[in-house]
């Protein structure tokens, strides 16, 4: 850049974020995401946790016992933290370079308006006892959980309710169902569909219900402090019981970091939701393609540039790609958050800072998906053309009808016939009365057709939405 030219100092508005999901996407997932990931939340609840933990010292018999209205206090003090005193606090942590110890002394200062409570405060009893990581890393995961259940997996079941609806649509519809995207044999449209849902559900429910794991075992895992200063207490106890309180499983077998086993489980599943979606989104843009589906045209809309008739497959391909960005970090988060040197290094926590992208990248996924789907209704008649134009796709109905009656070269009699070539239905009329077979078996070919052959297609779409619907249920 020339050196002539100078730049206006920049304020973070959607149109100078560097992410997509703090300026394009704001409004749409990131300010849902940003409520859970961003620095603030993450200050407002170490605050909450070292005030949660400070009652929990006192009810141990460990801090004076504490009023009602100090525990009041103490419970409302993450709402002090107003974007001015984040601002404040921000500078302090340029001043000492630590960003726990600048939370401390922020909450020393908050505290000290309630005058009871200078006495804790003068006593050292503020972050008594904890590393970083105790406060850190309960802060995360409670985050993350409540990410999960108030954003997340509401989400999901909308995704779910609108792949149940297209399935309903679209369960007497038949297509030719296609391997290597060859025709194949026909499946019911509905059925496709909502094995996508019933494969998300799953995902969904796992995720639902994983507990995930938070440490409080001090510098290296072994509560050494605590024990120290008061032996008679049974620390590990009070660790289990404390993090039980906020929802999470204890994990009291560590080094200084919780190993994340949990945290792990919970990407993997995120990046299984994310495939799935991937999956869809290509499946619904060829069946887009192939014209068995139509997209809602709205006029105010424009598909292309230069070519005014397009209407292009946005939303399934802005739900691929977010997918895919949040799956390249999942993967890399997958691989290094299980290592850690010794007893800890720091690479994680500036890893750690960025976790609310895949999360959110996923969950604009979720809600392209939704607007995909919505657009969509199925071009019954394009599809019926397709269906007529080829009557070998039932080739395999008649090698299996052929062999069962003792026509050991059935397979090879079709094969010859159907290979390579588009038929019509009397081609196949013709074909079966020069079959050298009893006129019973020939009545049993003849009644084959596009409708009656796709097995239990039908009973697997109605189970498959059952499915799906129950686990909506859990979700919500």
């Amino acid at each position: 850049m020339s050196e002539n030219i100078k730049m206006p100092k920049l304020s973070l508005r959607q149109s100078t974020a560097v992410s997509n999901l703090d300026g394009r996407l704001w409004n749409e997932a990131g300010a849902q995401t940003g409520e859970y990931f961003g620095d603030e939340a993450l200050v407002k609840t170490r605050i909450e946790i070292e005030a949660k933990y400070l009652i929990a010292l006192s009810e141990a018999g460990i801090v004076r016992k504490l009023t009602t209205k100090e525990k009041e206090v103490l419970l409302s003090i993450r709402e002090k933290i107003t974007p001015p005193v984040y601002d404040d606090l921000r500078k302090i942590e340029t001043a000492v370079r630590h960003d726990v110890i600048s939370m401390t002394q922020m909450m020393k200062k908050l505290l000290l308006k309630t005058r009871s409570l200078t006495d804790i405060i003068d006593h050292g009893w503020i972050h008594w006892g904890l590393a970083s990581e105790d406060v850190d890393n309960l802060s995360r995961t409670v985050l993350i959980a409540d990410y999960l259940n108030k954003v997340y997996l509401p989400q999901a079941a909308e995704t779910l309710k609108k792949i149940v609806e297209l399935a309903q649509k679209t369960k007497t519809v038949v297509i030719p169902g296609k391997t290597h995207l060859q025709t194949a044999i026909p499946t019911l449209f509905g059925k496709e569909i909502s094995l996508f849902g019933l494969r998300l559900a799953e995902n969904f429910e796992r995720i639902k219900k994983l507990k995930l794991r938070g440490k409080l075992t001090g510098a290296i895992g072994n509560l050494s402090a605590h024990r120290c200063a008061y032996p008679k207490i049974n620390w590990r106890k009070f660790s289990r019981s404390f993090i039980e309180s906020l929802g999470l499983e204890a994990n009291l077998y560590t080094t200084q970091i919780e190993p994340r086993a949990k945290l792990i489980e919970l990407f993997s599943l995120i990046q299984g939701v994310n495939s799935i979606l991937i999956d869809l989104s290509g499946d619904m843009r060829f069946y887009i393609g192939f014209g068995w589906f139509s997209q809602e045209v709205k006029k105010t809309e424009f598909g292309s540039s230069a070519m005014p008739q397009k209407v292009n497959p946005i939303d399934f391909e802005n739900s691929q790609g977010n997918a895919l960005f949040s799956n390249w970090i999942l993967e890399g988060l997958i691989r290094q958050l299980p290592v850690s040197w010794l007893q800890r290094d720091l690479v994680d926590k500036t890893i750690l800072r960025n976790t609310g992208l895949p999360f959110g990248h996923s969950f604009i996924s979720l809600i392209s998906t939704v607007k995909g789907l919505s657009r969509l209704s199925a071009n019954c008649e394009k599809i019926k053309e397709e269906l007529e134009s080829d009557w070998g796709i039932l080739a395999e109905a008649f090698q299996i009808k052929l062999r069962a009656r003792g026509e050991g070269a059935g397979y090879e009699k079709i094969k010859e016939l159907s290979r390579g070539k588009k038929l019509k239905r009397n081609d196949l009329l013709i074909w079966i009365e020069k079959l050298p077979v009893k006129e019973n078996v020939k009545k049993e070919l003849r009644r084959i057709n596009h409708q009656n052959y796709i097995g239990y297609s039908k009973e697997n779409l109605h189970e498959m939405i059952t499915k799906t619907e129950k686990v909506i249920r859990i979700l919500l």
